[in-house]
C-alpha cells in the first residue's frame, strides 16, 4: 500500500519525516512561506491543480509524484 496518495493532505505529508524530506527537496525555501500554512488542509490533488505559476507548479508536481511512489 502506498504511503501517500493524491487524497493525502499536505499536512499529512509534512507531519512525517519522509514526507517532509521530499517536500524540502522539491520546494526548498518555499516550504517556509506563510502561504504554505494555508495549503496544509489541501489534498495533494488539489495542490497539483491550484498552483498557477509554471515553475512552482512543476516543483509541486514533482514532489507529489515522488510522494505517491512511496510504499
Amino acid at each position: 500500500m502506498k504511503k501517500f496518495t493524491e487524497n493525502s493532505t499536505f499536512e499529512e505529508v509534512l507531519n512525517t519525516k519522509e514526507g517532509l524530506e521530499i517536500a524540502e527537496k522539491h520546494l526548498g525555501a518555499l516550504i517556509e512561506r506563510p502561504s504554505v500554512e494555508m495549503m496544509k488542509t489541501k489534498k495533494l490533488s488539489e495542490l497539483r491543480n491550484m498552483i498557477p505559476l509554471p515553475p512552482i507548479k512543476k516543483k509541486f508536481a514533482a514532489m507529489i509524484d515522488e510522494l505517491c511512489e512511496l510504499d
